[in-house]
């Protein structure tokens, strides 16, 4: 009986320390959307064909370049993406890789295409300018072709969304960011 106890408090402390997730809304623009840079660090998680990866990402963005790592969860680098001008480059698995575009890229080395242009402006909790949107009841952002739903600490709220998940087709595709620098 005394063992039953003991779970029983310990998952009330659990649930006492969990967070609970909201919709994230981000605050009104007065202008303008910018492209500011940033570094981000965090989980990402994809679900293809319904077979799962996970891995660690480190991203750096400025309006004229990205460097995206994504690690195992051991830490070592599985990709490294880079985009400039010249087009994106892919490095996995000893090979190196090219094209005019990060989605076309990933999905052929990867087997899942990753929406990096757009995802700039997602990842911060703001639909992509430029481009059609439609925001459903739910809160829910429906640009490219995607599913967009931002997520948000109750306990606490940022300036960014803590969580971004993507789903197009039979692609969903989540990160979580655990830092900014």
């Amino acid at each position: 009986m005394s063992r039953w106890l003991a779970l029983g408090l310990c998952g009330l402390l659990l649930t006492g320390c969990a967070t609970r997730d909201v919709a994230f809304r981000p605050q009104a623009e007065a202008t303008l959307p910018r492209d500011t840079p940033f570094s981000i660090s965090g989980r990402l998680s994809v679900k293809a064909d319904g077979k799962g990866q996970v891995a660690n990402f480190d991203w750096n963005h400025d309006a004229v370049r990205d460097q995206l790592s994504i690690n195992s969860p051991i830490g070592s680098t599985v990709a490294r993406v880079e985009r400039d001008a010249n087009g994106v480059t892919l490095q996995a698995d000893g090979k190196t890789y090219q094209a005019a575009d990060v989605e076309s890229l990933t999905e052929k080395t990867l087997g899942w295409p990753l929406p990096l242009s757009n995802l700039a402006w997602w990842i911060r909790g703001q639909a992509a300018p430029d481009w059609p949107q439609n925001v459903s009841a739910d809160g829910v952002l429906h640009q490219q072709g995607w599913s967009i739903r931002f997520v948000s600490d109750a306990d606490q709220p940022g300036p960014y969304p803590k969580r971004v998940e993507m789903e197009r087709d039979r692609l969903s595709i989540r990160l979580v960011v655990h830092a900014w620098r």
